[in-house]
């Protein structure tokens, strides 16, 4: 009988210390060019913040108008303040033949350009669609004010609540369209920066 306890309470010891296993989960951004050229203009992203509710570990999905749930055992493999530009500059960098789009912490000290994106909304609900808003501010080298506007992204999931892969694959086109909002801005700025003379 003592044996059989034993062997019971190393069983209860095993599973109670038994844990799912977790899932880790990448944004992927666009491909870059296959031909590189030359860049004629130097665009430094960041700062980029996105709200505090999903920079965290997990995976936040949203289950109602008034609840967030954060996913313990679906978690990003990179945090997502570093992830998200990174998937704006490749997006950027595969729309913008001419152009080098570097993060804030890279860049050279005098950018053509400097992109601010302040994100107010980066929200999946689960089985239905993913909803992604930035504000953002466009600056020119030597130039007075800037650009600033908004951008909104609504992908729908294709897949079911629990399909975390189609989220995420959601998320990263939601972004995929705000980069290509921005390349948009960051051409037409550049229209008119090559018309101006530069500052010092």
């Amino acid at each position: 009988m003592r044996g059989l306890a034993l062997i019971l309470a190393w069983l209860a010891t095993a599973l109670g210390c038994a844990s799912p296993r977790e899932r880790l989960y990448t944004l992927s951004g666009s491909e870059p060019p296959a031909v590189v050229t030359t860049p004629t203009l130097h665009v430094v992203l960041g700062p980029v913040t996105i709200p505090p509710a999903v920079d965290r570990p997990q995976l936040v999905v949203r289950q109602s108008s008034v609840r967030l749930v954060a996913l313990e055992q679906e978690r990003w493999a990179e945090p997502l303040r570093e992830a998200v530009p990174r998937v704006l500059a490749d997006n950027m960098r595969s729309h913008l033949r001419n152009v080098s789009v570097t993060s804030q912490t890279t860049a050279a000290p005098h950018p053509d350009m400097r992109l601010i994106i302040d994100f107010t909304r980066f929200e999946a609900i689960a089985g239905q669609e993913v909803i992604i808003e930035a504000h953002w501010w466009l600056r020119s080298q030597g130039a007075k004010g800037g650009r600033e506007e908004s951008s909104v992204a609504r992908v729908a999931v294709r897949g079911g609540p629990q399909d975390y892969d189609a989220i995420v694959a959601a998320e990263a086109a939601a972004l995929d369209e705000i980069g290509s909002d921005l390349s948009r801005a960051i051409e037409e700025e550049a229209a008119r920066y090559t018309q101006s003379p530069r500052g010092c």
